[in-house]
């Protein structure tokens, strides 16, 4: 739950950007995480396209077939409709009902991209050797078939560009190959596929703007998102997103029968470190503090906040190992290892943190807000009893009132 390495939007530009919106992105690379956000987001905004244009292909393919059955459009001896109407009713229609069970079934969604590309490609092939078995016994009219279903793969379906470049290359091939299998004079194979050549080519472009202009829209969301969610100095959750996720962490311990620790950590004397050194200084100082605190959140469920002005919150769902001080003494020490001189300071004469700590059992009957609170609680004892040091409380008894805890451990 943790911001990327590459940044909070997730992504490295190779290109270059516009310099007012940072989004007029010319060669864009996400980050593998990133990547695959974007991929569920694009296809999650072009499901119902999909969805759509191809209930509307396979009410075509019925229509067309209806009538093709009545003989009102008969070109074609009845040897040759049969094979045609095998390769409709056997091979396409089917090919299309399975993308439309991708766009409908959430098991079929998570192979969207590779499913739906083969079955548009064995459509198209379908589609094409109908038109080269018309177009070899001077039948032309079927060639539109050739032009709708390439628009139908390339620009409807949610195909990632790469995607729609395999599948657009394999059709344009596909439609050469088999008319000159079948037969079609040369003279109509070039003009033919001089026209499904075009169609593929301003298909394949319009597809390439359009997953551009999304990809685009995914990193502004997601930097409004980070703007949102995220304290501007440190890159942190802010106190807002801390009570947002902390509040759906304690619903799904509760659920799952697991613990969560509330780790709240405070530099010691900051005011006075901020007055003596500025306030470029403390921001350098917060930031290097912070930045220890978020490697604590290793786990996908655990996360830190920046919680105040200098008070950071750390949250582990289901904490592992028996010392629950042992983390917390952790951030203590590498925190004096950043060995930043603090003339104010007591003792040490060195920035140092308190750390106040407290874990709700699954049987705990203690309340999220309690348990914030004893973790504050510990906090300020922590401090009380010189700074320096961290202080984990006890929440076995949770009839315990807040406020009268009992102390597990004190470093």
């Amino acid at each position: 739950m943790q911001t990327s390495p590459s940044g909070p939007a997730g992504f490295t530009d190779t290109g270059s950007l516009d310099a007012k919106t940072g989004l007029e992105i010319e060669r864009l690379r996400f980050t593998p995480q990133a990547e695959a956000e974007f991929q569920t987001y694009f296809i999650q905004r072009s499901l119902a396209r999909a969805r759509w244009a191809t209930a509307i292909y396979l009410a075509l393919v019925a229509v067309v077939t209806a009538i093709n059955m009545r003989g009102s459009m008969a070109p074609l001896s009845q040897a040759l409709q049969q094979p045609i109407y095998l390769l409709r009713l056997g091979v396409a229609c089917p090919a299309l009902v399975l993308i439309l069970a991708a766009t409908v079934i959430p098991e079929l969604q998570r192979h969207y991209q590779w499913l739906t590309a083969t079955a548009v490609v064995i459509t198209g092939m379908s589609v094409m050797a109908i038109s080269g078995i018309a177009a070899a016994n001077n039948a032309p009219q079927f060639q539109m078939g050739d032009v709708l279903v390439v628009v139908y793969a390339t620009l409807f379906l949610g195909l990632l560009f790469r995607a729609v470049l395999i599948v657009a290359c394999a059709l344009m091939l596909s439609f050469i190959g088999i008319g000159w299998y079948l037969g079609v004079s040369t003279e109509h194979l070039i003009f033919a596929s001089s026209v499904v050549f075009a169609t593929t080519l301003m298909s394949v472009l319009s597809a390439l703007r359009m997953e551009r202009l999304l990809r685009a829209n995914f990193i502004e969301n997601r930097l409004l998102n980070d703007i949102a969610e995220r304290d501007g100095l440190t890159g942190l959750y802010n106190r807002r997103m801390f009570d947002n996720l902390t509040n759906r962490l304690w619903l799904q311990a509760q659920r799952a029968q697991e613990s969560l620790q509330i780790i709240l950590v405070d530099i010691d004397h900051f005011k006075a470190y901020n007055d003596l050194y500025g306030h470029q200084a403390g921001d350098t100082c917060i930031r290097r503090v912070a930045s220890i605190i978020a490697r604590a959140a290793r786990r996908p469920f655990d996360f830190c906040a920046r919680y105040g002005g200098e008070e950071f919150a750390l949250v582990l769902y289901a904490p592992s190992g028996d010392d629950p001080t042992s983390l917390l003494e952790q951030i203590r020490r590498d925190v004096m290892a950043l060995d930043i001189p603090h003339a104010n300071a007591d003792g040490a004469r060195m920035l140092t943190v308190s750390i106040g700590s407290a874990t709700a059992e699954p049987e705990t009957k203690r309340s999220l807000a309690g348990l914030i609170q004893s973790a504050d609680e510990a906090l300020y004892r922590a401090k009380q009893l010189g700074r320096n040091r961290v202080l984990h409380v006890d929440s076995s008894e949770s009839e315990t009132p807040t406020g009268a805890f009992k102390v597990f451990a004190i470093k």
